[in-house]
């Protein structure tokens, strides 16, 4: 039928049609991922039954950014797509994650559930050190940081001390960038016992600690001279005050074997006492 001569009923019609098109293909969607699962529990090294991928899902989000054509917003459909393959995890296993949350209003909780699913469970935490301890001893299997949290804690210092390697960043939401008006405006960083793995397009998060003798520009132009790209977004001073411990965004995936690190530590002879990645991200879609 020529489309000047539908009627509402008509079109209507189509919609119904398309709508059952979607459910069967989400049904099949649910059953595949469901088969993927049955071959992960096959494999010895897959980790504590945790079926989130990351890398995976950036692909996956990424391909579909890049495709997308018409009026539909993109943001609404990576938002879309996230219910699903979120839903579509936890038939492989439970996913559960823990949020700083000190107070109601907060915006971590609204980027966290943008990103990992309405009906994905959330432990409300009211201390930085509580999200930690409730990742590493297993109540949840994501944490959810930001930056402004806590920064006497400075878990980003932590990451690169006390739970070196064994805890790593692996996101940084909001994925698509800030400005959808949920979450206070504000982005954060997951966290889990995964390893970092690169996706093609990444940032690196490198944590470096000084004796303090070394400005903040003689070592970023160090690490420049070396070939690491890196711009400077937070600061500390370590618990003991005797180090200045500064967090730096790579360019690229930087593994923390790249002899480039300890080789800068050994050349500059004690002023630079730890050079160590905790993790990196997928960069935003913009």
């Amino acid at each position: 039928m020529p489309m000047q001569d539908m009627t509402i009923q008509d079109l209507r019609a189509q919609i119904d049609a398309v709508d059952d098109q979607m459910h069967d293909l989400l049904m099949q969607r649910a059953g595949l991922v469901e088969q993927i699962g049955r071959l992960k529990a096959q494999q010895p090294e897959t980790v504590s039954g945790f079926a989130l991928r990351p890398q995976r899902e950036a692909e996956i989000m990424r391909r579909l950014w890049r495709r997308h054509k018409g009026n539909l917003d993109k943001d609404v459909m990576i938002r879309i797509w996230r219910e699903i393959i979120s839903a579509c995890t936890n038939l492989q296993s439970p996913v559960t994650v823990a949020v700083f949350m000190p107070e109601r209003g907060m915006g971590n909780l609204e980027i966290a559930r943008d990103y990992f699913g309405a009906y994905t469970p959330m432990l409300s935490c009211r201390s930085v050190s509580l999200v930690l301890k409730e990742l590493t001893q297993g109540e949840a299997n994501v944490a959810i940081l930001s930056l402004h949290d806590d920064k006497q804690t400075c878990w980003w210092y932590a990451l690169a001390q006390e739970y070196k390697r064994s805890v790593n960043v692996f996101l940084k939401l909001p994925l698509t960038g800030p400005g959808h008006g949920r979450g206070d405006g504000r982005s954060a960083y997951a966290l889990s016992k995964l390893p970092f793995e690169p996706t093609g397009e990444d940032k690196t998060l490198l944590v470096a600690e000084t004796d303090g003798t070394l400005s903040l520009s003689t070592l970023d132009l160090l690490l420049k001279a070396d070939g690491v790209a890196t711009n400077a977004i937070c600061d500390s001073y370590t618990p003991d005050m005797m180090h200045k411990a500064y967090l730096f965004e790579v360019e690229g995936y930087l593994s923390d074997q790249d002899e480039r690190l300890n080789a800068l530590i050994e050349k500059e002879n004690g002023k630079v006492t730890m050079l160590r990645v905790i993790g990196g991200y997928p960069v935003e879609f913009c």
